[in-house]
């Protein structure tokens, strides 16, 4: 699992950025989206942030600060962020030669697009808030970065003491051979209550094991018999293979031709396909 700061493995010369404000439009995770994928690219030849007028209000400052151009939704009865985003995407294709294009958006109405680029030899990305990302998001994106907004929790400053000093100052009119009383100033509480609320960004790239991992930890699966979620979420964490409190659910999406999710609504077992 990779934390904050998480980069993907790509590089090259020209990349694209296609926002979704109206899906990512916390300014936080935002702000350490642009700042990741500066270092993936010779260029950055395409940098928009698509959206209703209130969602690029709200990000605002982060897409002048890197230099985004914003291109607001047209008023109409039914949304036009995704269908502005697409076209914008498949053009820049067609007319440059982009290698990687990210897409910030959890939305899975941009399946077909991350789809249609892969088909076009492009690396495609997707940056995406933890809670706004749709099921099985790795089928479709070469790597997929989820983003959690936390609050840093930082001590105050507590007040400095008093202190008596009597050392010389030297001042004009002032006998230097004094002794003088020097109170030290207190931290300011405003800064310190700024400073115990600033955000941070914690990123997780998706990935995991690979279907032999998963059966060497899970010999039971070959027999194709189906198995409950619950036990094989502790096989999985004993075999270092699953976070502490990660579903193996989204483990197993990312190999639907292997691995069958039974319900499909709320799945609670796992069958091996074979």
């Amino acid at each position: 699992m990779a934390v904050v700061g998480t980069s993907t493995n790509a590089s090259a010369k020209n990349m694209a950025v296609f926002i979704d404000a109206d899906n990512l439009n916390d300014p936080t995770a935002l702000d350490h989206v642009l700042l990741a994928v500066r270092s993936m690219a010779d260029r950055i030849t395409y940098r928009r942030a698509y959206g209703r007028p209130e969602s690029l209000k709200s990000i605002h400052a982060v897409l002048w600060r890197h230099g985004v151009r914003p291109v607001a939704n047209l008023i109409v009865d039914k949304t036009t962020t995704d269908s502005a985003l697409v076209i914008d995407a498949v053009e820049a294709v067609c007319t440059n030669d982009i290698d990687i294009v990210a897409i910030c958006s959890g939305d899975a109405d941009f399946v077909p697009l991350a789809i249609w680029l892969r088909e076009k030899g492009c690396k495609v990305l997707c940056y995406s808030l933890a809670n706004k990302i749709f099921a099985n998001p790795d089928s479709f994106y070469d790597d997929v970065v989820l983003l959690n907004v936390v609050e840093a929790k930082v001590d105050v400053a507590p007040e400095a003491p008093l202190s008596l000093s009597s050392q010389p100052v030297g001042v004009h009119g002032v006998d230097a051979n004094a002794p003088e009383l020097q109170v030290a100033k207190p931290v300011p509480a405003a800064i310190a209550t700024t400073a115990a609320t600033a955000p941070q960004v914690k990123a997780t790239l998706v990935s995991g094991p690979s279907v032999k991992k998963i059966l060497s930890i899970l010999p039971e699966l070959k027999g194709k018999e189906p198995m409950h979620l619950s036990q094989v979420a502790q096989r999985l964490r004993d075999g270092g293979v699953l976070a502490p409190n990660a579903r193996p659910i989204l483990l197993f999406r990312r190999h639907p031709a292997q691995f069958e999710l039974k319900p499909e609504r709320q799945p609670n077992t796992v069958r091996y396909r074979g």
